[in-house]
């Protein structure tokens, strides 16, 4: 008897851990969400003015936001994503964020 309920507590216990086994998206939405905000309020400044940008800037803003959205249908889907991915795009946005900061100095000098 104690062997059937050695079992049944380990197999209890092994299903509650597959079940909790995925990875927490958590961090990474939540920079996505705070790097695609400030990263639209650039994108209309410089949509608004395209002509007075240099095309390297334009370009980067444009694979950016390509990224971006990648990156928001992953983040929103049921696919699982490696920890190493959601480090990977948590630092990406940590970059995207002094693109965004380097910007708004260059507006605001203007």
């Amino acid at each position: 008897m104690k062997k059937i309920v050695a079992f049944v507590l380990a197999l209890v216990l092994s299903l509650s851990l597959v079940a909790c086994g995925g990875v927490d998206k958590q961090p990474a939405i939540d920079a996505f969400n705070k790097t695609s905000t400030a990263f639209n309020e650039v994108a209309a400044i410089i949509n608004a003015d395209i002509e007075s940008w240099d095309a390297e800037s334009v370009e980067a803003m444009t694979e950016m936001a390509n990224v971006l959205q990648q990156h928001g249908a992953l983040l929103s889907s049921n696919q699982e994503i490696s920890e190493e991915s959601l480090a990977e795009m948590i630092a990406w946005y940590a970059e995207v964020d002094q693109w965004v900061a380097s910007v708004k100095e260059i507006v605001e000098a203007q």
